[in-house]
């Protein structure tokens, strides 16, 4: 029989999501769930499980988070999330291994979060379908069972024909007035009965016609009287027979049940009075128990404020710590460049080129110094003859005029 499924209040009626959750319920009967996967926790769920909103939305994110590890386990895979881990993650890595293991599904990790709707339906139901294709799984033929000649009625042999119920039988003054009008109409007809009675029967009937129509009208025929337990006069004699069982075993009931009443009224009072002194012996404890429950309630505040502040200084650290990588490849560009001795060899070589340059310059103008010192030295003498020539000229020549003045 199919399980009646009832909607939820405030759900809005979801066709796609509600076939697709039927047949992964299909899926999972095929696959034997109810015996190799459902737990006194995990139950089997109805048929409009996955479609609509739970009133515990945990449990119902849970169902579909072992579902999943379940039907991956069937494929020899193993999920990488752990019950604890937080939603999303459970959600991402889900996705990521249904994509590796090549369940292609077009859905929102947030609706996947809410663990029902059209999205989770859509998961599971192309996850199983995966399932059943690696295990082999090979959908048959129907086969219509063979119902036979439509014409012949079943009979019910337990049915009773022209059978009354017991509020409508008549009372017994009613009773008593059938059978006097029946005894009087017997007595109307019996003189033409008796007559009929002495007649001579003749049947003209094929006796073979007769036994096949008793063949095709005996099934029908089945006749079950009724028992004497659904009479009411057998009724009515065994509630007097209980009403006396009952007189007789009252009172000695009776009794014990008030000294059974008076044992539990005493354990009862017994009961309370411990109670009160526990109480009273455990009041300081009790409220011991409280403040440390009121400190732990702090504690928790504290606990929870403290993590934010941790979690934010984790977000600062992991910031500080993308600036630090920053920094450090830039360093590291810089060190390299300053590091490559290869300008400064460059620029030694140069200088060996500009020494051996400048050694045979030196080298050339001591050459030219020197041939222009012997081209000095040798025009020396020349010009000593020249000037002691221009000299003596000179005063020859002085002589030769203080001579000519002085002569009379």
């Amino acid at each position: 029989m199919a399980e009646k499924t009832t909607l939820p209040e405030g759900a809005i009626y979801n066709a796609e999501a509600l076939q697709l959750n039927d047949e992964v319920i299909d899926m999972l009967m095929l696959l034997d769930y109810e015996t190799r996967f459902c737990t006194k926790e995990l139950k089997p769920m109805s048929r409009a499980f996955f479609a609509y909103a739970a009133q515990n939305p945990a449990h119902q994110f849970k169902y579909f988070t072992q579902v999943v590890v379940w039907s991956l386990t069937l494929m020899k895979l193993q999920a990488d999330w752990d019950e604890y881990d937080d939603p999303n993650t459970v959600i991402t890595n889900m996705l990521v291994i249904l994509k590796d293991c090549g369940v292609q599904v077009n859905a929102v990790p947030g609706k996947l979060k809410q663990g029902y709707g059209d999205s989770v339906c859509l998961v599971l139901h192309s996850l199983l379908r995966e399932v059943l294709r690696r295990v082999g799984f090979e959908w048959g033929a129907p086969s219509y069972p063979d119902e036979g000649l439509a014409d012949e009625a079943e009979v019910d042999s337990d049915a009773e024909i022209q059978s009354v119920g017991e509020d409508e039988m008549p009372g017994d003054g009613e009773e008593d007035d059938l059978m006097y009008q029946e005894e009087e109409v017997k007595k109307k007809g019996g003189d033409d009965d008796e007559d009929e009675d002495k007649g001579v029967l003749e049947s003209s009937i094929d006796p073979k016609q007769w036994l096949l129509e008793v063949e095709r009208v005996a099934p029908k025929l089945k006749i079950q009287l009724p028992t004497d337990s659904k009479e009411w006069r057998t009724h009515l004699q065994q509630t007097r027979g209980y009403k006396q069982v009952i007189e007789t075993q009252f009172p000695n009931a009776k009794a014990q049940l008030e000294k059974l009443s008076g044992n539990l009224t005493n354990a009862l009072e017994r009961i309370r009075s411990k109670e009160a002194f526990i109480n009273t012996q455990f009041d300081h404890r009790a409220l011991d128990y409280r403040q440390q429950q009121e400190e732990l309630a702090q504690v928790q505040t504290q606990y929870t404020e403290r993590n934010e502040f941790v979690m934010s200084l984790q977000i600062e650290l992991k910031n500080v710590s993308e600036e630090l990588e920053v920094v450090k490849t830039e360093m590291e560009e810089r060190s390299t460049t300053v590091t490559d001795t290869a300008p400064i060899v460059k620029m030694k070589e140069s200088f060996k080129k500009l020494r051996a340059d400048t050694r045979q310059l030196e080298v050339r103008i001591g050459v030219v110094s020197h041939t222009l010192m012997q081209a000095k030295l040798r025009q020396r003498p020349q010009e000593n003859d020249r000037k002691q020539g221009l000299y003596k000229g000179a005063h020859d020549a002085n002589n030769s005029d203080g001579d000519g003045d002085y002569d009379p």
